[in-house]
């Protein structure tokens, strides 16, 4: 009895440890960034406790590192999902849709050029007023830029920080309250690009269905993604945007990710997209190959295009269902089938 009940307090150890959380290294090298943005995002509520805090809290960055890495070990092997760490590069974006830009390394403050500072602040970095001067060195401030506006009679000035992180909103009471200073939140993170134009995947074209006429479609290349954490319904989408991106991206695709709390249950689903069925047959084999790569399931094939594990162009080979792989060094690779209505898929295979 002693024995078996030694034997299942093991099995429950084995079993409470395997259902913890753990960061994965290659989320934290190459996602740390983007676990702080949706970490921002969160803390940018005024409702948040955290604020008000500069430094955003670990615990929070952790929380979406240990989300994406359950995602990235993909217990379930779904395809979808590798797809959107390698060919995809799904990463969060810090302009794209949202009113203001997640801030976390530039401000810029306006003061009147006359004001007796001005000049020092231009020439040395330094103002010579204390509350100014401390609020730049404990944050580790930098001028990068000034600018002065003869037809307002300011100077602007736009300040960086050399954290590789800080909530800047949480510093914007601070540097207002400062004599003959003004900023706003529209001076927060004044270089961001409103497009937010950060996708660095594979090419990709996005097709949509439109109404009329019937059976019709708009396509266009990917120029935006994000990684968005919807906190109501505790689960990250990742978006990919193509089209008229200026006026919200009239082409797009997400995927959808659930993870439970302790990271041992992971679900993955996707919108439909035209793509999904019209290239839905294709298939590629012998996968792994060492010589020739075959695809079949496709009529009205334009063209093939190599690329690999980074996303860089290795080969393109039109109009051909046999292809020569036997030059390619041994590893993991994407071919992106293309038809002659300009829709693609894109599979994997290893090259032995």
């Amino acid at each position: 009895m002693k024995k078996l009940l030694l034997t299942s307090l093991f099995c429950l150890y084995i079993l409470t440890v395997s259902a913890q959380c753990n960061i994965n290294p290659f989320i934290q090298q190459n996602y740390e960034l983007d676990a702080q943005i949706l970490a921002l995002r969160e803390i940018s509520n005024v409702n948040d406790p955290d604020y008000n805090s500069v430094f955003v809290p670990q615990n929070r960055v952790d929380f979406h590192l240990e989300k994406l890495s359950a995602l990235y070990e993909n217990p379930n092997n779904v395809i979808e999902v590798d797809s959107i760490y390698n060919e995809f590069q799904f990463h969060a974006n810090p302009n794209y849709g949202y009113t203001q830009p997640a801030a976390y390394k530039r401000l810029s403050f306006r003061v009147n050029t006359n004001v007796s500072w001005v000049q020092a602040l231009k020439d040395t970095g330094v103002s010579g007023i204390t509350e100014l001067d401390d609020l730049i060195t404990l944050y580790q401030f930098s001028t990068i830029n000034f600018l002065d506006l003869n037809s307002s009679g300011n100077t602007w000035f736009t300040l960086t920080t050399d954290y590789d992180f800080l909530n800047i909103r949480a510093l914007l009471d601070d540097f207002a309250a400062i004599q003959d200073v003004s900023l706003t939140e529209a001076a927060v993170d004044p270089n961001a690009d409103p497009l937010g134009l950060n996708y660095s995947g594979i090419p990709y074209n996005l097709t949509q269905p439109v109404i009329y006429p019937p059976g019709s479609f708009v396509q266009g290349p990917v120029a935006v993604c994000d990684i968005i954490y919807d906190v109501v319904n505790d689960r990250y989408q990742f978006y990919l945007g193509a089209g008229d991106c200026f006026n919200g991206c009239t082409i797009n695709r997400t995927w959808y990710a659930t993870i439970s709390n302790d990271c041992s249950e992971v679900n993955f689903s996707t919108t439909l997209s035209t793509e999904n069925f019209a290239l839905t047959d294709i298939a590629i084999y012998p996968n792994p190959t060492s010589d020739k790569l075959n695809i079949q399931g496709i009529a009205n094939l334009q063209r093939v295009e190599i690329y690999s594990i980074l996303g860089k162009e290795i080969q393109i080979a039109s109009n051909n269902t046999t292809i020569d792989v036997s030059n390619l060094q041994t590893g993991v690779y994407f071919l992106k089938i293309t038809d002659d209505q300009n829709r693609s898929v894109v599979k994997k295979f290893v090259k032995e």
